[in-house]
């Protein structure tokens, strides 16, 4: 059975002098009972919801410590760029026999001081250290001119595009008044696909009053090129009625709900132009697009008869992981193919969409010698600089070692051969004496075998089946392996790396078997861990930097390795955490 405890207040000491005398016992048992809870894993992170804002605009800082927490971090350098306009604690403790947990986190909303690169510094609490967080504060994006109490607000990223490319339409509705009962119509554009990609809320500052923002960001894929009508969203919800001076409690009897207010979006026009007629082959306008391969086996390293599995990914932004096309198949006498179902993925942030296809087949090779992989190409059009460009997975060769001959197996291309000397005496039917041996010898081997297997029938109905025993799994050994594998590219190509991380996850959780760096993060729930994660995977697709990636290449290593001796402390935990069954008593 676990319990769990769960506190949320503000992060502030709080006097209570009229405590009764006969709550001093329960509070000392809870104290005890917290203070005893062991520390599952100590880490400390730091978390926002956005990382690009206005100057007017609040964000949210979530610090978290899974571990023991008996007071609070020192908040102070955040006031050299930030205001802190809240400061919430939130606890929680779960006790269960062998997996005690306990966090707490602060949720800190915060307004920044000035423009330009600010830096949520990295904080230190009981010997953790949470990494600084950059935050973009970009005084280039126009603020909203309305005086209204409630209003709204849509935009779209681009005015002209081609069928398929993504468009980014973003709905905004302020208000300076607590609304109740909000809601907003569901987006049908009808002549475009629609992902709801991205959805926060937070506080922006216009003309000196003080509003909250709710923000809604969907991906559009127009299907065929012309004119796109994107039509209004309406806002509803319930405005407070002002209070009645002459009314009980300041509100009448006859009108306590409020007025109901809609509020609709601008409709908005794009221009949808076709795929240029002098292009052949699968349309992909995309920002950014990439091409990476992963193997079962390394491909020096393959036996005839063998299966070895390659996995091609295919990935772009701006395009869902549908319209990305079937890669092209080589066939090869010396090979034979087994194709997978390919996998179709999606990834949505506030940037839009980026869709993956995997593409797994398996080999065999029929002979030995080396066997060259013609380069996969992807032709696709640049929506950032609106041109023609490919990208080219290289040309792989395969080493094709032979297969291990057996002790048993005859010499290929000879039969074996039997002589024998016929005595003058012989049976007169024409079949040798070595024939009438070999089936007085079988026959006897099939008595014996049948009067074995008679045996083993009736011992079975009287003597209970025992376990088989197993030999011990090796998967830890595999594991390590595949770690070393991870620490050993992580200063070689960043697409290399990332298939290392890959193929070490699908052996860290075989049952889940991650095929994304999302399905890892979904797994340990590590927010910093995705951070890093986004940055290298930024880099493979062609929009980020390759030296923050690279930079982050050490800290991902470490947070993996937290995160399998955390795994470690765990099992310790489970094996050596509990009583013996049978205390000795005292020795002879």
């Amino acid at each position: 059975m676990v319990m769990a405890v769960v506190f949320s207040s503000p992060a502030r000491v709080v006097d209570l002098p009229g405590l009764r005398k006969q709550w001093l016992t329960p509070l000392l048992v809870l104290f005890c009972l917290v203070a005893a809870v062991p520390a599952f894993a100590d880490a400390l992170t730091a978390s926002v919801d956005r990382t690009a804002i206005s100057p007017n605009e609040s964000l949210t800082l979530t610090v978290r410590y899974d571990g023991q927490a008996i007071g609070d971090p020192d908040f102070s350098d955040l006031e050299r760029d930030f205001r802190i306009l809240s400061n919430q604690r939130q606890s929680q403790l779960s006790f269960g026999s062998g997996a005690n947990r306990s966090y707490t986190q602060w949720v800190l909303t915060l307004m920044p001081k000035r423009t330009g690169e600010l830096v949520i510094p990295s904080f230190n609490f009981k010997g953790q250290v949470s990494d600084a967080v950059p935050i973009a504060v970009d005084n280039s994006r126009p603020a909203a001119g309305n005086k209204e109490p409630v209003f709204v607000e849509t935009d779209v990223d681009e005015k002209r595009v081609y069928v398929g490319q993504q468009i980014l339409l973003t709905q905004r509705l302020y208000t300076a008044v607590n609304l109740t009962d909000l809601s907003v119509t569901p987006l049908d554009v009808g002549d475009a696909q629609a992902v709801k990609v991205h959805e926060t809320q937070y506080q922006k500052r216009i003309n000196g009053v003080d509003y909250s923002v709710i923000e809604i960001r969907y991906a559009l894929f127009p299907d065929s090129p012309g004119e796109l009508t994107i039509p209004p969203a309406r806002f509803t919800g319930v405005k407070p009625d002002r209070a009645d001076p002459f009314a009980p409690f300041g509100r009448s009897f006859f009108n306590r709900g409020g007025k109901r207010i809609v509020l609709a979006t601008e409709e908005q026009r794009i221009e949808v132009l076709p795929k240029p007629a002098s292009l052949s082959g699968p349309w992909l306008p995309s920002k950014g697009l990439s091409l990476a391969q992963r193997w079962s086996h390394e491909p020096g390293e393959l036996t005839v008869g063998e299966p070895a599995t390659r996995s091609i990914i295919i990935s772009a932004q701006g395009l869902q992981g549908a319209q990305l096309p079937p890669l092209p198949t080589e066939t090869s006498p010396e090979l034979k193919t087994y194709p997978d179902q390919p996998t179709i993925e999606n990834q949505t942030s506030e940037s839009g969409v980026v869709g993956t296809r995997i593409e797994s087949v398996a080999l065999v090779a029929t002979r030995p010698g080396k066997i060259t992989l013609p380069p996969v190409t992807v032709t696709w059009w640049d929506t950032v600089s609106n041109r023609l460009r490919t990208t080219e997975l290289e040309a792989v060769t395969l080493n094709i070692l032979p297969a291990p001959q057996s002790g048993s197996t005859a010499p290929s291309g000879s039969a074996p051969t039997i002589t024998t000397q016929t005595s003058a005496g012989g049976p007169s039917s024409g079949y040798s004496p070595l024939f009438w041996a070999m089936v007085a010898s079988n026959s006897v081997l099939a008595l014996a075998t049948l009067t074995f297997a008679l045996l083993w029938w009736r011992q079975r109905q009287i003597t209970p089946a025992k376990a088989v025993e197993t030999p011990p799994d090796n998967r830890a050994s595999q594991e390590k392996a595949a770690f070393a594998e991870v620490k050993a590219r992580q200063n070689q190509a960043l697409a290399l790396f990332r298939d290392a991380i890959l193929r070490w996850s699908q052996i860290y959780w075989p049952e889940a078997h991650p095929k994304t760096l999302n399905d890892i993060i979904d797994l340990c729930g590590d927010v910093n861990l995705k951070r890093h994660f986004d940055t290298l995977d930024r880099q493979l697709y062609g929009t980020g930097s390759e030296q923050e990636a690279r930079a982050s290449t050490a800290t991902i290593v470490s947070l993996l390795e937290n995160l399998r001796q955390q795994k470690r402390r765990t099992r310790q935990t489970g094996q050596d955490g509990l009583p013996p069954l049978y205390p000795d008593t005292g020795q002879n």
